[in-house]
């Protein structure tokens, strides 16, 4: 492919010719390796056309490059850069040119708000088969998943492909409440239906829009990693409220901030402890948001996945002021590169949120947004979460299993509701010898990727331990990969 000098930008005012210009930066280029030797240039009336100068100027700067040796002509095809250019002491390694000068940055530079978030070491590898919330994408319906896909492309809609809507394509939002009432019994209307590109940009977006710098909003602790960047990079002041076996404890967290503004909560599915939110801190939750004139964003994290038995209602449904958001994702249904979540809230709200959107971020893929319609009005997704939900109860049983077999005496694994991961605590002789952060950096150094539980918390930890991703794990894997984290653990 041949070389665009497009970047180039003349200073036509100042004293150095034209001619001249155009030379020092293709030198610079070539002595700093940019242009490699043996790379063919754009034609001269291409790169005229594109710096916007004469073809002329730009014929003289080409020879004058050939005449140093820098340049070759190639018969009927230009100029290229010379197999061996000139090189005068230690000038292919450093240039000087007045037009080109690349940043230096540093860290230093950045603002505080993303010094702080580049600070925080938390760490996560999604191909890892302990990967929290990493789901199985081997057994998803990917054939029916490319023929929707074709039938979409062959009859696009012109408007939307023309003039995306920051709401999200009608079609899907209709089949997301139809969706949600299915799956999760949660009664909403489309035009309450806002889709976005997954939880992470929902809670980004959200937290932008409520908060002013400084406003206070309750995080659980430990608590989900992304609520707390997506709050800090809005300039709010972070509140880590405990939890214990009955959810957030709302009287600890009004003690401690009364008058926040925003609460984050996971009320189905605490990430990553796992607990419910009681109906009585529910109905507390919801008192306070009121007579605050709070908000409340509920992120039903991995609720599709609990069994049936183990599932709870919604907080949005008990809500009757419309002080709840309610956020959630196909990417953990389907896959992760997907990028497609809704929020649900009144709906007043959620025509300012996709305002608000409009400015910043305007949509999700058009075409993504209508094959994902088509595939939920298929009953597709539908059999495939409820296919996963076996699949997914085989595989937690059975790590949990090799755990407690292998490991009896330094993990302690309380009883889950399934999702997709569980908590191995610490016992207090393991927790004695090594932190959990240290262990899963050990575990790491043998192939084998566990989160530490650590680092979830804002505060101290209250305890070490792992989060263990399941989705991922084949049994007949199982005994072989808990026993390598068990080797990493033996005493030394």
């Amino acid at each position: 492919m041949r070389k665009s000098l497009a970047g180039l930008r003349l200073e036509r005012a100042g004293a150095i010719p034209l001619h001249q210009q155009i030379a020092q930066y293709l030198r610079d280029l070539i002595l700093g390796g940019e242009l490699p030797n043996g790379s063919l240039l754009a034609g001269s009336r291409v790169i005229a056309f594109e710096i916007g100068c004469s073809r002329s100027v730009v014929n003289d700067a080409l020879e004058l490059l050939c005449a140093e040796g820098y340049l070759e002509v190639v018969d009927r095809s230009g100029f290229k850069v010379a197999l061996e250019p000139p090189v005068c002491g230690h000038q292919r390694l450093s240039t000087h040119s007045p037009y080109r000068t690349p940043p230096r940055l540093r860290v230093e530079q950045f603002s505080n708000v993303w010094k702080l978030l580049l600070s925080d070491d938390y760490e996560i590898n999604p191909m890892s088969p302990f990967s929290p919330g990493a789901p199985e994408i081997g057994s998803f319906p990917f054939d029916a998943w490319a023929r929707i896909l074709r039938q979409t492309w062959r009859a696009p809609e012109r408007q939307l492909l023309l003039a995306p809507a920051p709401q999200g394509v009608p079609r899907l939002r209709d089949a997301v409440a139809d969706f949600l009432g299915s799956v999760r019994g949660l009664l909403c209307r489309p035009e309450e239906i806002v889709i976005t590109s997954g939880t992470a940009n929902s809670l980004d977006l959200l937290a932008r829009m409520l908060l002013n710098p400084g406003d206070a909003v309750w995080l659980e602790e430990p608590g989900f990693s992304e609520a707390r960047w997506a709050c800090s990079a809005a300039g709010g002041q972070l509140v880590p409220v405990p939890v214990d076996e009955s959810g957030l404890i709302v009287s600890e967290a009004i003690k401690r901030a009364p008058n926040a503004r925003l609460a984050i909560v996971t009320p189905s599915n605490q990430y990553p402890l796992g607990m419910m939110l009681s109906l009585e801190r529910r109905l507390q939750l919801l008192e306070w948001a009121h007579q605050q004139d709070a908000w409340i964003i509920e992120d039903d994290y991995n609720s599709e996945f609990r069994q049936p038995g183990n599932m709870i209602a919604s907080l949005k449904s008990l809500d009757k002021t419309g002080r709840v958001i309610y956020v959630g994702t196909f990417s953990k249904i389907m896959f992760p590169s997907l990028r497609i979540g809704y929020l649900v809230a009144n709906k007043v709200f959620a025509d300012i949120f996709a305002r608000g959107r409009a400015r910043i971020d305007l949509h999700t893929s058009t075409h993504l947004q209508l094959a994902l319609a088509n595939f939920l009005r298929s009953g597709l997704l539908i059999r495939h979460v409820r296919r996963m939900r076996a699949v997914y109860a085989e595989r937690h049983d059975a790590v949990v299993h090799e755990f407690r077999h292998q490991l009896a005496d330094d993990l302690d694994i309380p009883t889950s509701g399934i999702g997709l991961h569980f908590v191995a605590f610490f016992t207090q002789s393991l927790a004695a010898r090594i932190s959990d952060i240290e262990a899963a950096s050990r575990t790491r150094a043998a192939g084998v990727f566990v989160q530490a539980l650590s680092q979830c918390y804002l505060t101290d930890p209250a305890r070490q331990g792992f989060i263990v991703g399941f989705g991922q794990v084949q049994t007949e894997a199982a005994s072989r990969l808990v026993g390598t984290i068990a080797a990493c653990l033996a005493r030394h």
